[in-house]
């Protein structure tokens, strides 16, 4: 085996050596530097480099474990690995718990420093005999390869792209690792603890302090290169592979990048469109194209269709788009109704605010039957959509689809109280008289319909208004005189 290898891929070389149980020695080389890491039916137990601080010799030198003199009278032929240590611990010139410690400390110092390559040559060899110096097991290795990771040169592509990643962390079943005997710190206990199949990467390195949140990836990175985390749904087939998250990733940054450059160029055009250049219609558009235009335009920017991290940093933009939108269907839906059969259509002369928005659409007084159901239909889809989003917390979107169902039916009270709801959940001062108006608006509407007025009682007692609060629960007293819950919030003000 030999392959060109780079940084991002050197653990998934370990772990198919260990996976595969191969024994022989990974040489890594990359301009004139070599790096011997020596496997036994996958584990790993020795390592040797071309560097002289990486070496056996000198980690016994430099903790004074041993003499210049007594590696000179060794005279050792150490172009094998392993042969030294061999040969000091049969001259008995160093003790084998000394030696294990200092193969224990040039493995950890070797696969750090392999790891930290940006990339390089890898050779696998299996040689007749290895020498094994000290003890091995998955655990060892495992820690190895994951104290490598944590070394790892261009990490940053890797962690964005996981992090970039809906797919949940689970735990395989089995562990290819005996995870309740790894020594786990605190905040790896931790995570462990939150992959459960329920959270996504992002979700757990949130959980964390930012400064912990490199180190967790890296954790995270690991746990699935050596298959003891898995993704759900998977990525792919077989084991985990760093190239099909880069290369996912690489393709959602592109989908990215074209998303947040229609939403500047659509947010810089529509503020100073007229509502026809807007939608794209002519002048003389029925409401069935005006409709379609509409939703054509607006499902360029749905919730679905966008990205989440789009969705979050162009939030402004894309309110100021939506607000435009129905703006300009609502003036051209109302245009077209109000205007004589056959004549050509024209934009309306004045200014609409936003209290225009919830101005009905006046049906013209010779339209058929027919056409008031469908009306009445297409109101009732629509509030449809905004009840839905309005249960996925997308306040923003269901004020605009209550905004269409009332320019199709403006009598039916449910609009009026679901928009109220919706807009009661903003403080600023603007939202909260929107929300009064629709509260009162509701009732009014629908005068026998306790529960609007309940929400306008607790709308006018939540901001100290309590002489409005206590009429308000006082009619419904007078229409349900056994109402248990108007009761109690007229006792409230007592």
């Amino acid at each position: 085996m030999q392959a060109p290898f780079s940084s991002q891929t050197l653990a998934e070389v370990f772990r198919d050596l260990y996976l595969n149980e191969r024994s022989g020695a990974l040489v890594l080389t990359r301009e004139g530097e070599e790096k011997r890491i020596y496997f036994e039916r996958g584990l790993i137990h020795y390592a040797d480099s071309s560097q002289p601080s990486e070496r056996l010799e000198a980690w016994l030198l430099e903790e004074g474990k041993i003499s210049r003199g007594a590696l000179d009278e060794a005279q050792i032929d150490d172009d094998r690995g392993g042969a030294l240590g061999r040969a000091l611990l049969n001259r008995g010139l160093i003790g084998k718990e000394t030696l294990a410690l200092a193969v224990g400390r040039v493995l950890e110092s070797t696969v750090r420093s392999a790891f930290g390559w940006e990339g390089g040559i890898a050779r696998f060899s299996e040689p007749d005999r290895i020498d094994e110096l000290g003890d091995s097991d998955v655990l060892r290795t495992f820690d190895l390869i994951l104290s490598g990771i944590f070394e790892m040169a261009e990490f940053d592509s890797i962690g964005d792209a996981m992090l970039g990643l809906d797919n949940r962390l689970r735990l395989r079943r089995p562990s290819p690792i005996p995870l309740e005997r790894m020594m786990l710190s605190p905040a790896h206990g931790f995570i462990l603890s939150r992959v459960d199949g329920t959270s996504t990467m992002k979700d757990v390195i949130s959980l964390l302090p930012e400064a912990e949140g490199n180190e967790a990836s890296r954790f995270l990175f690991g746990l699935l290169v050596m298959g003891v985390l898995e993704y759900d749904p998977p990525l792919g087939e077989g084991p985990f592979k760093v190239a099909n998250i880069l290369r996912d990733h690489a393709d959602r940054r592109a989908l990215e990048r074209m998303q947040e450059q229609t939403i500047r160029q659509v947010y810089t055009q529509i503020r100073t469109q007229n509502p026809y250049e807007i939608l794209g219609v002519a002048t003389s558009a029925s409401r069935d194209t005006i409709e379609r235009a509409y939703e054509q335009a607006k499902g360029l920017f749905s919730r679905d269709r966008l990205l989440p991290r789009v969705r979050d940093d162009f939030r402004s933009e894309l309110a100021v788009i939506e607000s435009r939108l129905i703006e300009a269907f609502l003036r051209l839906t109302q245009a077209e109704a109000s205007r004589p059969a056959g004549s050509p259509g024209a934009a309306e002369s004045r200014d609409m605010g936003a209290d225009d928005l919830l101005v009905r659409v006046e049906m013209d007084k010779t339209k058929s039957k027919l056409a008031l159901e469908k009306a009445e239909q297409v109101a009732e889809n629509y509030y449809s959509k905004a009840k839905r989003a309005m249960r996925e917390g997308d306040y923003h979107n269901a004020i605009q689809y209550g905004k269409l169902a009332i320019s199709y039916n403006a009598a039916d009270a449910r609009f009026y109280f679901m928009l109220a709801d919706c807009q009661v959940r903003n403080p600023g001062p603007r939202w909260q008289h929107q929300a009064e108006q629709n509260y009162t608006k509701a009732a009014d509407l629908d005068p026998w319909n306790a529960d609007y007025r309940l929400s306008l009682g607790r709308f006018y007692k939540k901001r100290g208004l309590k002489l409005r609060a206590r009429r308000q629960f006082e009619e419904i007293l007078k229409l349900v005189p056994e109402h248990r819950q108007a009761s109690e919030e007229l006792a409230g003000l007592r």
